[in-house]
């Protein structure tokens, strides 16, 4: 018979075990609205490491890996908002929107506007915002900002006393960000698409 040991033979760490740092860095948990559950998943997902290591040079996977082109004529002379004129004689060239919309793929995403709190800035309920996360959030930016665990987009102020978000609707009210606020900047909108 073998000697009791208070050390057990099983159980315990383990090397390699327990759950794996998806993203590289410590999460949080944050409140998102129902309409943006997928695009925030969607997002997400693409901002995983994959297995085995670092993809680019952040250690972030590309949201957009490959893009497809959409080519749509470009006309060489500008449209009158008077005496219509024929268009069919200055045809040019080819344009693909993606690349006409989208500085780089890797950094950029679409975000779905709920609401009417930057309809002075031609932001309207139901837009699609093309938002780059590799454009510096400056003054007087639109941005998409994670205050509190809230998504918003308004408009980012420096004031003297310091940061805040601006609503462009007077209906609205702008958003101070206190010391105490938790502000994390998702990325700066650099288009507004609507179908009219």
């Amino acid at each position: 018979m073998q000697p009791h040991s208070s050390t057990p033979r099983h159980g315990g760490s383990r090397q390699g075990a327990g759950r794996k740092a998806a993203y590289g860095e410590p999460t949080k948990t944050v409140r998102v609205p129902h309409s943006l559950v997928p695009v925030v998943a969607g997002y997400l997902a693409a901002m995983k490491r994959p297995p085995g290591g670092v993809v680019d040079g952040a250690g972030l996977q590309p949201i957009a890996t490959f893009r497809t082109a959409t080519a749509v004529s470009v006309l060489g002379r500008r449209v009158r908002a008077g005496k219509p004129t024929s268009g069919d004689d200055y045809q040019e060239d080819a344009v693909d929107l993606g690349k006409h919309l989208v500085r780089d793929p890797s950094s950029t995403f679409l975000m779905k506007v709920a609401g009417w709190s930057m309809r002075d800035a031609g932001i309207a309920d139901g837009d699609e915002l093309v938002v780059d996360r590799g454009v510096a959030a400056e003054d007087g930016r639109i941005v998409i900002a994670d205050i509190d665990g809230e998504l918003t987009v308004k408009r980012l102020r420096r004031t003297a006393t310091g940061w805040l978000l601006e609503a462009s609707n007077p209906e609205f009210a702008d958003v101070p960000v206190g010391d105490k606020n938790d502000l994390h900047i998702w990325g700066v909108v650099t288009h507004v698409l609507r179908a009219v």
